[in-house]
């Protein structure tokens, strides 16, 4: 008799897919060395809320795992008989960052700019206002007064 993925996944245990989680394996890879397809580990992970949160939480401690598999790759491609080439190592070593970053927000670059502008439309329209008002009183006061040639 076959077992489905699931019994499978139960007889493990979540502690065991969790321990395979943080020491950087990720759920495609842990599936496929069972022998079925990712949707069943994410399927029998969320149908349990206490396993998707334990599952979370390996994936926030896999971080470092995923970094460390990254920086595996480049000192083996810094051996120039290993035939990895650096650009190629590079590109991975980025890919294992941005999956750190994906699993714990603390391995995020962040270049966060904030800007608060608190100037509101009317506000803005009422001294725009007030400044063409300025501009008018100004070049009238400047105007030469031509009353005495009305008066000739």
């Amino acid at each position: 008799m076959t077992q489905t993925a699931a019994e499978i996944l139960d007889a493990i245990g979540i502690d065991a897919i969790c321990e395979r989680i943080e020491s950087g394996e990720s759920q495609s890879e842990i599936s496929q060395s069972l022998g079925f397809d990712k949707s069943h580990l994410t399927r029998w992970i969320n149908r349990d809320p206490q396993r998707s949160a334990r599952a979370q939480a390996a994936r926030e401690a896999s971080a470092e795992a995923w970094i460390d598999r990254g920086i595996a790759r480049l000192d083996q491609a810094c051996d120039k008989l290993s035939g990895i080439d650096p650009t190629a190592a590079r590109a991975y070593a980025q890919e294992c960052a941005r999956r750190a970053a994906q699993r714990n927000p603390k391995y995020r670059e962040t270049t966060e700019t904030r800007l608060d502008v608190s100037v509101t439309v009317n506000a803005l329209s009422q001294r725009l206002r007030e400044g063409r008002q300025q501009i008018t009183r100004t070049v009238i006061e400047q105007l030469p007064d031509n009353s005495d040639d009305d008066d000739k």
